[in-house]
């Protein structure tokens, strides 16, 4: 997650809860992610193209871009299996226990992680796409990733050619 994920974290609480009520979408549309069984939400004006978080409730949720889902299909599912692997691999868990709050102060601690962390979301979701004959999306996520080059991919993330690499390593195996 990048720090501006943290506080789009927190709009998207709010706007998939209401109030001491249990969480419950309000506004934001869901799409079927064939990936998880995590509500996945899609936002027309998400700045990031996926994130994953917890809601009010601390249940997972997954915000994916409107416009990526719309125009770049293949590209969705690479994110919708990334994203699900970030919460079965336990990342968002321990993000959101070691936070505990949002802010720059508590994201310090939990910036190294980051880019193992990616890495290993990048490799995870290429092995649940490759599971359901997906190459498609893999090649999509690889190729999205290496427009990046050699900046990072985000905040404390690892460059474009570092995660299309580790896409393309990860793929090669059975």
């Amino acid at each position: 997650m990048r720090l501006p994920v943290l506080l789009i974290a927190a709009v998207v609480m709010a706007c998939v809860s209401s109030g001491d009520a249990p969480a419950r979408p309000i506004w934001a549309p869901t799409i079927d992610n064939p990936y998880c069984a995590i509500t996945t939400y899609v936002l027309p004006d998400l700045s990031e193209q996926a994130m994953s978080t917890m809601d009010a409730d601390e249940r997972p949720v997954i915000v994916i871009n409107g416009l990526t889902v719309r125009q770049a299909h293949a590209y969705a599912n690479f994110l919708m299996a990334h994203e699900c692997c970030h919460h079965t691999l336990g990342h968002v868990a321990n993000v959101h226990r070691r936070l505990g709050q949002l802010g720059p102060q508590p994201f310090f601690y939990i910036a190294p992680q980051l880019k193992g962390m990616e890495l290993e979301a990048d490799c995870c979701a290429v092995r649940m796409l490759k599971s359901k004959n997906d190459n498609e999306s893999v090649e999509a996520g690889r190729v999205a990733m290496s427009q990046f080059g050699s900046s990072p991919t985000g905040a404390h993330y690892p460059t474009g050619d570092e995660r299309a690499d580790n896409i393309a390593t990860c793929a090669a195996k059975d």
